[in-house]
Order: C-alpha cells, then structure tokens, then sequence
C-alpha cells in the first residue's frame, strides 16, 4: 500500500511539473511609443490546448502532449475577459480572447498612454500591490530626429503579477487541484507556475528591441535566457496614427452628406419650377 502511495504521488509530482513548464501560460509583450510620447503597451499570453505539444516538443517526433489545461483554467471566452477585467486595477485594460484552431487559447492585454508619466501611472494601477516595483521607464530625444526608448526589464512581470494571483486565487475561474487530478499547492507550487514571460520588447518606428527571458528546449525543460535589466531602442518614431472614426462619427457624417444631398436637389427642383413658369 505504501509503494502505491509513493507511485501516485510521484505520477501527480510528475502531472504538475508539466504544468509549471509549458502548461503554463506564454507570455510576451511588446511597447509602441510614437513621436508625441504616447503609445501602446500590448501583452499577449498564449495558453495551450489539451491537445497541444509541449513547449519546446513542437517539431520533437512523439513530443508529449500538454493533456490537462482545462482541468485547471475553468473559464474561456467572454467569462475569462470579465474575470481578468475584475481583477484589474487599470480601468481601461483592453482583454480579448480569442479561440485558436489548434485549441490555444490567445489572451490579449493592452493600454495606451499619452506620455510617459501616463505609462508610468496606468502600469502602477494595473501592478496593483507591486506599484512600489514599477520603475519609470524614459523616452528621450537625442537631437537628431531619433528618440530612445528605455524601461526596466522586470516592469512586465511585476504589472502583470496580479493577475495571475487573482486567477489562481477564484475558484470560479481556477482549480488548484486540477479538479482533483493534482494538487499544486500540495506539491510545493503556488500562483507562480502558471504563467511564464517569454520576450519583452519595445518599438520606436521601425525599429524594435527583443529582450527574451525564458525559452523551454526540446525536453520541456524551462531556461533563463539571462536577460538584460533594461529593455532599450533607439529609431525615429512614427506619428501617432489618427484614430479610426466610430461608428456613431461615421453615421453623423454619413447623415449631414445625406441632408446636403438633399437640400441640393430640393435647390435645383425649385430653379426648375421658377423657370419654368
């Protein structure tokens, strides 16, 4: 009885080592400042399907799949949007989620800002408890038409800290025990194993830094790539794009051309009336 305990409990240790690796959700996220100062911080996370490769298994022949995902992450879809938008100290966090062919799940975090100071804030109130972390980040111009920008590495991970904390903690969107098939916290885990940042980056025209953190190898093993402290580009920005007309805007506009439309031809039937008298 006792060598069975062992061997299930080595099986369910064996379970959760998957889930900390590649199970986990793979995060990367990336930076746009424009010329005024303003721009988009976007942070993708990329949670693998029951039935996907492990990470780092993907071209491996008989590569191991992941299996057990949805035994953990109980919502998807519009539920996993409102939930992540609960736990949010920033506001106007934009979420999406999109289901993916293979069965992956794209989750999709971004916030603009209008200067650095707004960056600075808007990243403090989604870091929540971890604002104390968050260090400003710069964007300086250098006199000659390029402008460099530069953040500390570890900002990404210390915003987005919270959230993984909040979703492991709600039972109605998390089971820490897998529904039963592997207790994490039983076998040492805590929120930390189920998200992973991958790469960082930032952009400045055309110009982009990729600063990679973590990469698992053909064995599904997770290794630092021993990232740099700052993510750092220079490049001559773009103007900020002007923003898309809303659907109201486009109705209004399409409604005074319709009038002026209108009036025209009630113009030209009246000419016609006169002179014909």
């Amino acid at each position: 009885m006792k060598k069975k305990i062992i061997v299930a409990l080595a099986l369910c240790l064996v379970a959760c080592l998957a889930l900390t690796g590649c199970q986990a959700g793979l995060l990367s996220s990336n930076v746009t400042v424009y010329a005024d100062g303003s721009g988009v911080k976007t942070i993708e996370i990329l949670v693998y399907g029951d039935d996907s490769p492990l990470a780092g298994q993907e071209e491996v022949d008989g590569a191991g799949l992941v299996g057990n995902n949805s035994k953990y992450l109980l919502v998807t879809g519009d539920e996993l949007v409102n939930k992540i938008k609960s736990y949010s100290g920033l506001e106007d966090l934009d979420v999406k989620v999109a289901e993916q062919e293979n069965g992956n799940t794209l989750i999709t975090l971004s916030y603009s800002f209008t200067d650095m100071e707004d960056y600075y804030q808007k990243t403090c109130a989604l870091a929540k408890d971890n604002a104390q972390l968050i260090e400003k980040a710069t964007f300086t111009d250098n006199g000659d038409g390029t402008f460099t920008f530069k953040e500390k590495t570890e900002n990404t991970h210390n915003a987005i800290d919270n959230l993984a904390l909040s979703l492991y903690n709600d039972p109605e969107a998390f089971s820490k025990d897998g529904q039963g098939e592997c207790d994490l916290e039983a076998n040492g885990y805590d929120y930390t194993c189920i998200y992973t940042i991958l790469s960082e980056s930032a952009t400045v025209g055309d110009q982009t830094t990729v600063v990679n953190v973590n990469k698992y190898d053909e064995s599904n093993a997770l290794v630092s790539q021993n990232p740099s402290d700052y993510v750092e580009v220079t490049g001559t920005p773009e103007a900020k794009a002007a923003p898309a007309a809303s659907d109201n805007t486009a109705l209004i506009i399409g409604v005074v051309v319709a009038v002026v439309i209108v009036a025209g031809v009630v113009v030209i039937l009246l000419r016609k009336k006169k002179t014909a008298k």
